[in-house]
């Protein structure tokens, strides 16, 4: 095969939590463009169905939104076995639903960190945990979680935030130490700042965006499809020997 071959996607299946906006959106459309069929999982029904049919206006690709909360693990279930029903086999994860809230580590409520957790990391792992089974099986599989450079460093107002995706690698690092024998890798993609809808209040205020890019040696904020091509490389052929790892797409925010 030659090296080309290796990145494409034809005949694989997809499953991408958060796929209905942001990085996660992105991500999907990238898998498309690869040549995946793949199915997006969002809340919000009028949304997810706009974003389906935005997806298969411009790659041409059979896509297909279910709703679904990865709070719930009920419904994870439901969107993990509706996937499959669909598409006969679920090759790739990409585990991109996720919140945040910003506020001070003594002011955040039991409610709000709970939906923090359940929502970043434990949403997270029962996906994992359900899909896992499924690769298991079929002795294949690419998962691709999604931390943050929260997940190394920390800025004030992130204390729970920071929790919930540090406690993702080293997910990450267990369930490839775990289903490495099933031909199953567990990668972590780990975004910087990027020009997201989670991040508009930070793009709001110009004192704020000066002290963020400050941050950044590039130099500037990351656009959505600059996360698509590394999602693509980690749910391929081209890379089976990459897991465990976490790869940071940050400008070179950690670096400094």
């Amino acid at each position: 095969m030659r090296v080309l071959e290796k990145f494409s996607l034809e005949g694989k299946s997809a499953l991408v939590t958060g796929g209905t906006s942001g990085l996660g959106k992105e991500m999907a459309k990238s898998l498309l463009e690869a040549g995946a069929e793949v199915s997006i999982i969002g809340r919000d029904e009028e949304k997810g169905i706009k974003v389906k049919q935005e997806l298969i206006k411009e790659t041409g690709k059979k896509t297909i939104f279910i709703k679904g909360d990865v709070r719930k693990f009920g419904d994870i279930e439901n969107f993990v076995r509706l996937t499959i029903e669909e598409f006969g086999k679920i090759d790739i994860l990409i585990t991109s639903a996720g919140i945040n809230i910003r506020k001070n580590a003594e002011d955040f409520t039991i409610e709000e960190t709970k939906d923090l957790f359940d929502t970043n990391f434990f949403g997270t792992w029962y996906t994992c945990k359900v899909v896992g089974k499924h690769m298991i099986d079929r002795m294949y599989g690419r998962i691709i979680t999604v931390g943050s450079i929260l997940s190394f460093v920390t800025i004030p107002g992130r204390s729970i935030y920071c929790s919930t995706k540090g406690a993702i690698i080293q997910l990450t690092k267990a369930l490839a130490v775990e289903w490495a024998k099933y031909n199953i890798t567990v990668n972590c993609i780990c975004p910087g700042v990027f020009n997201t809808p989670i991040n508009e209040i930070i793009f709001k205020d110009p004192e704020i965006k000066k002290t963020f890019l400050e941050k950044i040696p590039i130099g500037r904020i990351g656009q959505p499809e600059e996360i698509g091509p590394l999602a693509v490389f980690l749910s391929s052929d081209a890379c089976p020997f990459i897991t465990g790892s976490t790869i940071l797409i940050d400008g070179g925010w950690t670096c400094l």
